[in-house]
């Protein structure tokens, strides 16, 4: 790894090493450097630049306990595809609302172009990256949630700063979109189920919460997103509206209630599910799917997906307990069976 390599005279010069934890330096030091030194041999530079990338990535996942050996590391990598589904379903929504409805809350009438192209930029990243995860290509599809990110805060910047109409289309939601991909830009790699079954549950979580979404968009009474809720439905529909938004986490606390009664159980991986629901305390309200709630109903949100998690908890403790006790008689073979078909 010397820096005295004529084709790679920069990236060489990079720092790599120093990024490591001391400990694991002093016992790994001189293997990294030699796969460095080897796997960018007669690269140029884009690809020693990624090489090097990858490596500083495990060296601050390293030091911030976020490696596959970490708890927290594996409850990260367990959430980091629940987290995609989710981000891609209400990426999808968003691009729905903005290319089809073409709803004007935040429209530039002058410049309509702009907006979707705005728009498509923030969300169309999270789609493909979904796509990507579901073929096997995760390093892929972070790379493209690395982009919907920057893309997302480049937006935000250009909203306060030139206050062009089109630019404000996601902005107040900025921390939900940051929190989705900033856990899962932390998870190591390797740790991300990527088995045939876990791209269909990550695809599956993403089908289920987007169609209500999408169903409750094309069925609102466009165009006149303005008038109020009461007007347009009765009591027992708007009840039905308000309990629908905390469909996504429901999703999510459903994943966690299938993992923890997984045959070979994995509880960091199923505490990543529930680390998933966190995020949709934000519970959206139809049509536009774009104002988080105010401080008071956000407290109010949290107990109700804390509650779901532990709704979840107490069904997999009893189906345990259950299966415990009619384990005398040979029954827990016949309840993981029924748990494991489920």
């Amino acid at each position: 790894m010397s820096a005295a390599s004529p084709q790679l005279p920069l990236p060489t010069r990079l720092p790599l090493l120093g990024l490591y934890p001391a400990g694991y330096r002093a016992a790994h030091g001189e293997e990294i450097a030699a796969v460095f030194a080897e796997s960018v041999e007669g690269a140029d530079r884009r690809t020693v630049l990624r090489e090097w990338a990858v490596l500083a990535a495990h060296a601050l996942r390293l030091r911030a306990g976020l490696s596959s050996r970490d708890r927290l590391g594996r409850i990260a990598a367990g959430a980091a595809p629940l987290m995609l589904a989710g981000g891609a379903a209400l990426a999808t929504v968003h691009l729905l609302l903005g290319l089809v409805l073409r709803q004007p809350f935040f429209e530039d009438f002058a410049h309509p172009g702009v907006a979707i192209a705005v728009g498509a930029a923030q969300t169309l990243p999270w789609i493909l990256a979904l796509s990507f995860a579901v073929a096997g290509h995760w390093p892929q599809a972070r790379l493209l949630v690395l982009a919907g990110t920057l893309l997302r805060i480049g937006s935000a910047a250009a909203a306060l700063l030139v206050g062009y109409a089109s630019f404000w289309q996601y902005v107040f939601l900025l921390p939900f979109w940051l929190v989705l991909g900033g856990v899962l830009l932390a998870a190591p790699p390797d740790a991300v189920d990527l088995s045939r079954r876990g791209r269909y549950g990550t695809a599956l979580a993403a089908v289920a919460v987007a169609v209500p979404m999408i169903t409750l968009v094309a069925l609102w009474p466009w165009p006149d997103p303005a008038s109020a809720v009461e007007t347009e439905f009765s009591g027992t529909t708007k009840v039905l509206l308000d309990v629908s938004t905390a469909w996504p986490a429901t999703v999510m606390c459903l994943a966690y209630l299938v993992r923890l009664g997984a045959a070979r159980l994995d509880r960091l991986r199923a505490a990543g599910a529930a680390l998933a629901a966190l995020p949709w305390t934000v519970m959206l309200s139809a049509p536009d799917y774009l104002i988080p709630p105010v401080p008071n109903a956000a407290l109010r949100n949290l107990g109700v997906v804390v509650g779901l998690i532990g709704f979840c908890t107490a069904i997999d403790a009893l189906r345990r307990a259950v299966a415990a006790r009619t384990g005398r008689t040979g029954g827990a073979t016949r309840a993981d069976g029924v748990a494991d078909r489920a």
